[in-house]
């Protein structure tokens, strides 16, 4: 296929058909001319009533159609190149949602107006309701990140290793890219929920805090690597049990980590701990980072403030990232606390209420108050 037969926006063919098409054209050619007919099919897929998780399931099925029969290391190399395609199509789809969303409220304005008193509450309604919505649709965006980074880190690693004959790395990087592309779709369906109104809920099951830990650093180590900063674990010495939602848990350390990390020189350490006491688990994330004033640190949790110097090292971010932690602590019935100093790094310490019977196998004493 030429780039002058690509279908465009305009074509009267359905997402499904086009998608193996396109897909396959940029994978082959990596023209710009594809990566925009990428951002086509995002409008062809809202005409079509397609949600973001329906995208990705019928990525990942052109993506099979595509890969077909080829060698491993080609089978790496494309994997990373229809990430990208995937990576247009959502952001696309997010931005012409959001226009759609917003078309649908000024209709529902006009409406209200009408009606006199009764128009007056409806437009009240509807303001803070897509407020809400906007809000939670910027910030499961902002959280979609992660696993697109880590999942593109980890297969950019993986060809790496193909390339040097290392094939006994490949299978574990492949593993920790599809662990990160799985949770991209549940945060895909999460986005689902919140455009038809009803926002995400923590699903709390017993679980191992060592496993969130290991994932949540695995994502991390290819992003500190690449920017020649040190990261350092240090785990603890016992399993520790929580009642957590393990998405809600890899969200917060996976945002401590990243902006560790982002807010650390070249050259720099990121260390993280964990450990439990007297009814709590607690990890810590440090880094010997640029720091923030008192006046900053009152202020971080707020959900869109950015500090000045935080828009120094990184101009692009929505300043959400802090203020989900905070969200995702309070929501397990934990709390944060945070130390800092300018050019003297900044630590953090999340602590989360013990399971149970693993508090109670504890000879320590009383727990401290959150």
């Amino acid at each position: 296929m030429t780039e002058n037969s690509l279908p465009g926006a305009a074509d009267d063919v359905a997402p499904i058909e086009t998608y193996d098409q396109v897909l396959a054209e940029y994978v082959r050619s990596g023209s710009e001319a594809a990566l925009y007919q990428a951002s086509l099919l995002s409008q062809s897929c809202i005409e079509s009533g397609m949600g973001p998780e329906d995208i990705v399931a019928l990525h990942f099925e052109s993506l099979e159609k595509v890969l077909g029969s080829r060698r491993p290391l080609e089978r790496v190399r494309l994997l990373g190149d229809a990430q990208q395609f995937l990576l247009e199509v959502m952001i696309a789809y997010g931005v012409q949602y959001r226009e759609y969303l917003e078309l649908r409220l000024k209709e529902s304005l006009r409406d209200a107006e009408s009606q006199a008193e009764l128009g007056r509450t409806r437009v009240l309604d509807a303001e803070r309701l897509d407020r809400e919505r906007s809000e939670l649709l910027a910030i499961i965006a902002h959280e979609m990140r992660t696993p697109l980074t880590a999942a593109l880190g980890n297969l950019d690693l993986a060809n790496r290793s193909l390339e040097r004959g290392r094939t006994d790395r490949v299978s574990p990087l492949l593993g920790s890219a599809r662990e990160a592309l799985q949770r991209l779709s549940r945060l895909s369906a999460d986005l689902v929920e919140v455009s038809r109104g009803t926002a995400p809920e923590l699903r709390f099951a017993p679980l191992e805090l060592d496993d969130v830990v290991v994932q949540a650093c695995a994502w991390a180590e290819a992003a500190a690597a690449e920017k020649g900063v040190t990261f350092v674990v240090e785990r603890g010495a016992t399993a520790v049990v929580v009642s957590a939602d393990s998405d809600a848990l890899l969200s917060l350390l996976g945002n401590l980590l990243a902006n560790a990390i982002r807010y650390t020189p070249t050259g720099g350490r990121v260390t993280l701990r964990q450990g439990h006491d007297q009814g709590w688990a607690w990890v810590e994330v440090a880094d010997t980072g640029i720091g923030m004033s008192d006046e900053v640190q009152a202020r971080i949790f707020e959900k869109f403030y950015r500090a000045p110097e935080a828009r120094g090292v990184e101009v692009q971010g929505l300043g959400l990232g802090l203020a989900l932690v905070r969200q995702l602590v309070d929501g397990h019935g934990g709390r944060v606390e945070v130390e800092s100093a300018l050019d003297q790094g900044s630590t953090f310490r999340v602590f989360l209420p013990l399971q149970a019977s693993t508090a109670r196998e504890e000879q320590s004493g009383t727990a401290p108050e959150p």
